[in-house]
């Protein structure tokens, strides 16, 4: 009988390694996206969202304490709402972006 260890076959570790280093390709659109995020326009708009929707949400608590009805009250969340999540899906694509084209290099 032979007293060596046995050397599993069914799993090679070389493979895994090189797979688990292996770069995802970066799509042209992202490094569009990339380029946009390092400006400073991109810096001045996602500012300018935080005031925005912050607006929003004070012209809302301003109508609930003027008296409109719940109903409107509620609308005007759920469209605040809604809209901030538009927003957030278009400034996320920007930040995903970038985060892909950064962990590329």
């Amino acid at each position: 009988m032979d007293n060596t260890a046995l050397k599993p076959t069914i799993f090679n570790i070389e493979a895994f390694k090189k797979e688990e280093n292996a770069s995802p390709t970066v799509t042209d659109e992202e490094r569009f996206l990339y380029t946009l995020s390092k400006q400073k326009g991109w810096e001045v708009i996602t500012e300018f969202k935080g005031r925005v929707f912050k607006e929003l949400e004070e012209a809302n608590r301003n109508a609930m304490s003027g008296g409109l009805p719940f109903e409107e009250i509620g609308k005007n969340a759920v469209v605040i709402n809604l809209a901030e999540s538009v927003v957030d899906r278009i400034l996320n694509l920007v930040n995903d972006a970038k985060e892909a084209c950064e962990s590329e290099k």
